[in-house]
């Protein structure tokens, strides 16, 4: 039976923290808009993935350079050589009519970073001076007026990062192909060893948090966890992600404590292990689910997923 490992954040982030457009003299912010009116900046899935593909390059895992096939640029499929071909997935197109695609569905699903509450979007304003050095102030002045200033959308927002673990890191699927020979499912293409590596490396790398948010125009974003809510469940997804929410308490964010009581009185989910990480003392006491250290949490999840480091 399948094992799944589910990850709900709830996590600070302010800036331009995922510039879409480019309008005019703007940097405008992804967004999203309710029936009601509401505004949700949002940090895309592709890139919360790419940093921590990059976070996963620098602790020596081999990443996809994709390669050039005319005007598009395609995965390489393959998951025994590249890490982020195994846990994020990959789509090879066939090369004649003849043959199949080589695909994987990815072991590793990462949602929208969201905004939880409606959010204000402002602008900030900026204007790019020449630099004064090697330059008289007359040509300083003359150069100054034919500058345009630009503006960057920013916010500041709590938003869920959702994430689906399963447990078939460093195991075909029975999709992947290679020299158009199909792969037996369920066989690993790499050992238990590296199976464990790249699965507890992700999970460093994403709980910590250790990556920094691409796509940032002027500054440097990293997420600050508040709390997580881990779900371990044999067979299938259970529905855990809607209870992870918050409160604001005498100036302190806190864990909505009547959101986890919601699930924790679910029956049909009340086999699977939950538990919560709490990086900022967010977890009211009474709380109906257990607190683990974020070491203990990694390696209960690598435990459960791949077994006994």
């Amino acid at each position: 039976m399948m094992r799944v490992a589910q990850i709900s954040l709830i996590a600070k982030v302010y800036g331009n923290l995922n510039a879409d457009a480019v309008i005019g003299q703007r940097v405008t912010l992804k967004r999203m808009h309710s029936s009601e009116g509401e505004t949700y900046p949002f940090i895309s899935a592709r890139a919360v993935k790419y940093a921590i593909r990059e976070a996963l390059r620098e602790r020596g895992h081999e990443i996809d350079p994709f390669e050039l096939k005319g005007a598009r640029v395609v995965d390489s499929g393959d998951p025994c050589k590249f890490t982020d071909n195994d846990i994020f997935g990959f789509m090879k197109a066939p090369k004649g009519e003849k043959e199949v695609a080589s695909r994987r569905q990815a072991p590793i699903a990462i949602s929208y970073f969201k905004a939880i509450r409606d959010t204000p979007i402002v602008t900030e304003i900026g204007l790019r001076t020449p630099r004064v050095e090697g330059k008289t102030a007359d040509q300083v002045e003359k150069e100054s007026r034919s500058l345009l200033p630009f503006e960057v959308e920013v916010a500041e927002f709590i938003g869920r990062l959702n994430c689906i673990v399963y447990d078939y890191i460093g195991r075909y699927q029975g999709t992947e192909r290679s020299d158009g020979i199909a792969a037996i499912k369920g066989q690993e293409f790499i050992d238990r060893n590296k199976r464990i590596k790249r699965l507890r490396d992700f999970l460093e790398i994403f709980l910590t948090p250790s990556y920094v948010l691409p796509r940032r125009t002027n500054s440097l974003n990293v997420p600050e966890h508040i709390a997580a809510l881990v779900a371990l469940s044999d067979g299938c997804v259970i529905p855990v992600f809607q209870y992870l929410d918050y409160i604001r308490s005498a100036e302190k964010t806190l864990v909505d404590i009547n959101k986890l009581r919601l699930l924790a009185n679910r029956q049909e989910i009340e086999k699977a292990d939950k538990f919560l990480i709490d990086y900022q003392s967010a977890v009211p006491p009474e709380s109906p689910f257990s607190t683990e250290t974020l070491s203990n949490a990694v390696d209960k999840i690598v435990t459960f997923l791949i077994g006994e480091t």
